[in-house]
């Protein structure tokens, strides 16, 4: 089996010394169960290992508090549960586990728990768990994992990020993405959205991977499915609290010409996205190259961001004017832009409009795909600012340092 090299490992072992309960959350088939497996592999002394989708487990959580309270006391001093939102009164029960071991530490038991559902998880995890809990998101690989293992570039484009993804070869590669992709629909929507509604639901998914990257208004959508904009709008909540759905929202200072409630959303992953659309073909046939380099770099930029505190925005104008995405870290922009091929050395027209809005910019990316005059990363003094060139097969390589 091909073991990743996941950049969150090293974080969460150190939380095997921290008494609080660790959370561990985001889509499923992302690698959850793998990190906390590996982590289990690293305890000294007894755990105990629960996987609530496995009946057998579940089932010996079917008492009452009192009763799961103490059969999670006698399973070691460290206990793994993996989707732990099946379990009835989670965070009152992983309270009262925390508290106790406060006031009794030979009595102290360190919890980690992984689940794939902010909605059912916020119902557990709430106020009563403040200062008691610490929480990660774990993304599909980003490129930067994926290049951890000697494997074709170009298939991390075409087959996405999901780690078990390149167990399989060829055919069975694309049957296990689609497999996901009716799991999930069994599995975590038919719980969260009305049967009647399950049709125009796939829909819409299909239509976002049709369109991803794109402007989206919730008004045509509902009359392209025939629903009310209240449903779509309570569809794209459930796809983004299912990890599913990435939103972008528009970058605004109030000018008057800027979009200001504007959203484009992406999904989680390009291989799920692909198997959405029935296109595997490889990057050479594809027409919808700018889309999924475009959605690489989202992903990209989500993965570091989510360590760096920061805001990521797209930027347009009622003109028309564009840049793909705006990144904002201690009030500073930095516009970025993805070219399928760039082979001049100026900026497009929405950039340079950006940087006339906003003036106090001293730097932007352009990120490309194929050049005919740059090598993979070049800098550039533009009028005083610097633009740096970087191909975006390489940009794990340099967009961190760049960004920083």
């Amino acid at each position: 089996m091909q073991e990743f090299q996941r950049q969150l490992i090293e974080t969460l072992l150190k939380e095997l010394t921290n008494s609080k309960v660790t959370l561990i959350f985001g889509p499923r088939q992302s690698g959850k169960s793998f990190l906390m497996n590996h982590i289990a592999s690293q305890v000294k002394g007894k755990f105990t290992y629960y996987d609530f989708e496995q009946p057998a487990d579940l089932r010996k959580f079917t008492g009452n508090d009192e009763d799961i309270h103490e059969l999670l006391l006698n399973s070691g001093k460290t206990v793994f549960i993996d989707e732990f939102h099946y379990l009835k009164n989670a965070g009152k029960i992983f309270k009262g586990i925390y508290d106790l071991g406060k006031r009794n530490p030979k009595k102290q038991i360190k919890i980690f728990a992984s689940g794939s559902s902010a909605i059912e998880m916020h119902k557990h995890i709430k106020e009563s768990m403040a200062g008691r809990v610490h929480k990660y998101q774990l993304m599909p690989l980003s490129l930067e994992e994926y290049s951890s293992i000697d494997l074709d570039k170009e298939n991390y484009f075409i087959y996405g990020g999901l780690p078990e993804t390149y167990q399989y070869d060829g055919e069975e590669r694309e049957s296990y993405l689609n497999g996901i992709l009716e799991t999930y629909i069994q599995k975590d929507i038919k719980s969260l959205v009305k049967e009647e509604n399950i049709s125009s639901f796939n829909k819409l998914i299909y239509m976002l991977a049709a369109s991803q990257g794109q402007v989206v208004s919730v008004s045509n959508l509902a009359n392209d499915l025939s629903v009310s904009a209240q449903t779509v709008q309570s569809y794209l909540d459930t796809l983004e609290q299912t990890y599913t759905l990435y939103p972008l929202k528009s970058f605004s200072n109030n000018l008057s010409n800027e979009l200001k409630k504007s959203r484009k959303y992406y999904l989680y992953d390009l291989g799920i996205r692909n198997a959405l659309i029935k296109d595997f073909s490889k990057l050479n046939e594809r027409k919808d190259l700018g889309c999924i380099m475009e959605s690489y770099v989202y992903h990209y930029l989500l993965f570091i961001a989510n360590k760096a505190n920061t805001d990521i925005f797209f930027w347009r104008t009622s003109k028309g004017n564009e840049v793909d995405f705006v990144w904002k870290k201690n009030q500073k922009l930095i516009p970025i832009e993805v070219k399928n091929k760039y082979e001049v050395s100026n900026l497009s027209k929405g950039m340079e409009t950006f940087m006339r809005y906003y003036p106090l910019t001293e730097k932007a990316i352009i990120l490309f795909n194929k050049s005919n005059n740059f090598d993979d990363y070049q800098e550039i003094n533009l009028r005083g600012r610097t633009l740096y060139l970087i191909n975006i097969g390489n940009a794990h390589l340099y967009l961190r340092d760049v960004l920083q």
